[in-house]
C-alpha cells in the first residue's frame, strides 16, 4: 500500500475492461476489438501529451498525429464492416 493511491486505480478499471473485452470480443470479434482499444489508446496518448497531463511535458499537437488517428479510424471502420455477415438475398 505503498503506492499512490491513484495507482490503485487499475484494479478498479482493469476488471471491468476485462469483462467488456470478453463480452465485446463475443459480439464484433477480435480484430475489431483490439483496434478499437487500440484506437482508444492513441487518442488518450495524444491528449495526454498535447496537454501534458499525469506530470509529462507537454508533446503539441500536429498533422502527423492526426493523420495517424484518422488512418487508424479509418481501418476500424473498414475492418468492421468488412466483419459484420452478410444479409441474405431474398
Amino acid at each position: 500500500m505503498d503506492v499512490p493511491k491513484w495507482q490503485l486505480l487499475g484494479a478498479m478499471f482493469g476488471v471491468p475492461y476485462i469483462v467488456i473485452m470478453v463480452l465485446a470480443v463475443q459480439r464484433i470479434g477480435t480484430a475489431v476489438a483490439t483496434v478499437a482499444v487500440i484506437f482508444g489508446q492513441l487518442t488518450m496518448s495524444m491528449l495526454i501529451d498535447n496537454f501534458g497531463w499525469l506530470g509529462n511535458a507537454t508533446i503539441p499537437f500536429s498533422m502527423n498525429r492526426l493523420t495517424a488517428i484518422i488512418c487508424l479510424g479509418i481501418a476500424l471502420c473498414c475492418i468492421y464492416s468488412s466483419s459484420k455477415p452478410k444479409a441474405a438475398s431474398t
